[in-house]
C-alpha cells in the first residue's frame, strides 16, 4: 500500500502549478471479516478499499477539498484523480476565503509501521472454535492492517499502518439470556482469550437464575471497562474539545473552568503512541505522543485543532477538527481484580451500558440503560441477574464524590465499528466501583 501511496503522490505533483498547495489524504484497509451463528462460520469475507482525499488550495487562503474512492488499478485511479484536481483548480477560484485554514509547511515526515503478524486469522479462528464447541455464540470476527497516509506538495510525506482484531460476541443460555464479550488486540493470546471467555461462561450460569426485580435508588455498583467506556465516550461529546469548551457547549465545561473537579484518580491522556491511529493530522501537523486531559482529577489540556488555533489565538496539539479523542488512556487504580465483589459487597454488577444520551449536559450528567450481563450482588458474590434498569446521574459523582475506586487491572477496547470503513478508535480503560450509583426506574 505505501508503494501505491507513493505511486500517486509523485505522480499528482508533477501536476501542481507554482500558486498552488495540494494535501493528499491516503485511507485504506485490508480486512478480514467471518460472522458467527451457533458456535459456526455462517458467512466469511474480505475487503480491500482504498480511499483518497484532495484538498487544494491558493494563496488567497481559498480551499476546496474531494473525496474519491479508488479501485487499486493504478493507471486508471492516476486519471481519475487528475480529473478531479483539475475539477478543484476550475472552481477554486469562485470559493470564498476561507479565514482559518491552516496547514502544516514545516517538512516533518515520519513512518510508522507495525510488524508483520506471526499468525494468521485461521489459526486464532481454530483456536476459538475448540474452545466454543459446546457453547451458543453469536459473533463477528474482524482483523487486518488499516494504513493511514499524508503528503504535501511542500515535500511531507507521512505514512502509518497497523494490525489489530476484534472479535465482539455473545453466548446464550437456554433460555435465550445473554452475555457480551469482546476480545480486542494488536497481538493475539490464548490465554487472554481463555480468561474472557471463562469469565463470561462463569456469568452466564448466573444469568440462568430467576430475574430479580430492583428497585429504583442509588446503589453500589461496578462499572466493568466496557461499560465505563460508554460513559467517557459520553463526555468526549465535546467534552475535551477546547472549541466546546469555550463556548460552554461541552458538559466537562465546569471541569474545565475549575468549579468542579473529579476524584484525585482520575487521570484520562490521550495516548497516540499506543493507540491505532496515526500520529499526523489532515493537515500535516504532528500530534504529540500523549496528551494529558485530566491530571488527577484535573482538567489539564483541550485537544485543540489548527482551526480552533485561528479562531482563538491559542496554540493547537494537532487535533482534529472534530477535537475528538481516539485513543483514550485511563490510568488504573488500586482495586484487584479478586476484591472487586468484596468491595462492593452489597450492590450491583454492571457489565454492559447502552442507549446512553445527555440528561442535563451543561453539568455532565447523563442517563441510559443497563444491558448484557448485570447482577445483584450480596455479600461479595454475584446471586441474580436484574431486570433492565435505567441510570442518571453526573460524572462529577460518577467519577468524582461517589468514586470509591479504581481496579489495578485495565482492558484495551478497540472500536469494532467498520461503518464505510474499520475505525482506529480505542480506550485502555479500568473498571470502577461507584457509591450512590442513580437507578430511576
Amino acid at each position: 500500500m505505501k508503494e501505491y501511496f507513493q505511486s500517486i503522490v509523485k505522480e499528482l505533483f508533477k501536476n501542481i502549478q507554482s500558486d498552488e498547495f495540494l494535501i493528499i489524504n491516503f485511507d485504506a484497509e485490508e480486512s478480514s471479516f467471518v460472522r458467527l451463528n451457533k458456535g459456526k462460520i455462517r458467512q466469511p469475507g474480505s475487503v480491500k478499499q482504498i480511499s483518497v482525499s484532495l484538498s487544494l488550495s491558493n494563496r488567497e487562503k481559498r480551499n476546496l477539498k474531494s473525496y474519491i474512492r479508488l479501485n487499486g488499478s493504478l493507471k486508471r485511479d492516476l486519471a481519475t484523480l487528475i480529473r478531479t484536481l483539475n475539477y478543484l483548480r476550475r472552481e477554486l477560484p469562485d470559493l470564498p476565503k476561507d479565514p482559518y485554514l491552516l496547514f502544516s509547511t514545516s517538512i516533518k515526515s515520519t513512518d510508522v509501521s507495525s510488524i508483520q503478524q506471526v499468525f494468521d486469522d485461521r489459526e486464532n479462528l481454530d483456536y476459538i472454535f475448540s474452545k466454543i464447541k459446546s457453547l451458543d455464540l453469536v459473533g463477528i470476527y474482524s482483523s487486518g492492517y488499516i494504513y493511514t497516509g499524508l503528503a504535501n506538495s511542500l515535500g511531507q510525506f507521512n505514512w502509518h499502518s497497523d494490525y489489530s482484531f476484534s472479535f465482539d460476541y455473545s453466548i446464550y443460555n437456554e433460555s435465550n439470556n445473554a452475555i457480551k464479550l469482546n476480545y480486542s488486540s494488536k497481538n493475539w493470546s490464548n490465554d487472554d482469550f481463555d480468561l474472557i471467555l471463562e469469565q463470561g461462561i462463569k456469568k452466564l450460569s448466573i444469568l440462568s437464575k430467576p430475574l430479580q426485580t430492583i428497585q429504583k435508588g442509588e446503589y453500589t455498583v461496578y462499572l466493568e471497562p466496557s461499560a465505563l467506556n460508554e460513559i467517557l465516550d459520553m463526555m468526549s461529546w465535546g467534552g475535551f474539545s477546547y472549541k466546546a469548551n469555550k463556548i460552554g457547549t461541552s458538559p466537562l465545561h465546569l471541569l474545565n473552568k475549575g468549579e468542579k473537579s473529579l476524584h484525585q484518580s482520575v487521570s484520562i491522556d490521550e495516548n497516540i503512541k499506543d493507540g491505532l491511529s496515526a500520529n499526523f493530522n489532515s493537515d500535516g501537523f504532528i500530534k504529540p505522543e500523549t496528551i494529558n486531559m485530566i491530571s488527577n482529577g484535573k482538567f489539564s489540556e483541550s485537544l485543540t485543532s489548527p482551526r480552533s488555533s485561528l479562531e482563538y489565538s491559542v496554540d493547537h496539539n494537532a487535533s482534529s477538527t472534530s477535537e475528538y479523542p481516539s485513543s483514550i488512556d485511563m490510568s488504573p487504580g488500586k482495586i484487584a481484580e479478586h476484591e472487586i465483589l468484596s468491595t462492593i459487597n452489597s450492590g450491583i454488577y454492571i457489565s454492559n451500558l447502552w442507549y446512553l444520551n445527555f440528561s442535563d449536559r451543561n453539568n455532565g450528567r447523563m442517563t441510559g440503560l443497563t444491558r448484557f450481563g448485570c447482577f445483584v450482588v450480596e455479600a461479595g458474590e454475584l446471586v441474580a441477574p436484574i431486570n433492565t434498569m435505567r441510570f442518571d446521574d453526573s460524572v462529577y459523582s460518577m467519577l468524582g464524590d461517589n468514586l470509591i475506586g479504581l481496579t489495578e487491572k485495565r482492558e484495551l477496547l478497540i472500536d469494532s465499528g467498520s461503518y464505510e470503513e474499520r475505525s482506529t478508535s480505542s480506550a485502555r480503560l479500568p473498571g470502577a466501583v461507584i457509591n450512590n450509583f442513580k437507578m430511576t426506574l
